[in-house]
C-alpha cells in the first residue's frame, strides 16, 4: 500500500465494460509528509469511495486486489484506490 494524492481525473465516453463501476484518476506517491515524490504519475481506478482532486488517498498496486475488490476477473488494471485519508502524522 501506498500513499499518494490524486493530481487528475480521467473523463472518456467509451471505456472497457469492466471500468464502467469506477472512476479513473491520476494519482501520484507522496511520502510522509505530503510532498510528491518521484516523477511517475499512476492511473488508478476508483470503485466507488468519491476520492477527487487533491485528496490523499491510499492505493494497491497489485492486480490481484484490483480484481478482488471490484468482484471481476478482467479488470485490466492494477492501481486501485482503497480509500480516502481525512488525516495522519508522521514524525519528520
Amino acid at each position: 500500500m501506498q500513499l499518494c494524492k490524486v493530481t487528475g481525473t480521467i473523463v472518456s465516453s467509451r471505456k472497457a465494460p469492466s471500468f464502467k463501476d469506477g472512476k479513473l484518476l491520476i494519482v501520484h506517491p507522496i511520502d510522509t509528509l505530503g510532498d510528491l515524490e518521484g516523477e511517475m504519475d499512476m492511473l488508478a481506478i476508483d470503485p466507488g469511495y468519491g476520492a477527487g482532486m487533491d485528496d490523499v488517498v491510499i492505493v494497491a498496486r497489485e492486480g490481484s486486489v484490483v480484481r478482488q475488490l471490484m468482484n471481476k476477473d478482467d479488470v485490466p488494471a492494477n492501481v486501485i484506490i482503497l480509500g480516502v485519508v481525512d488525516d495522519w502524522s508522521a514524525e519528520a
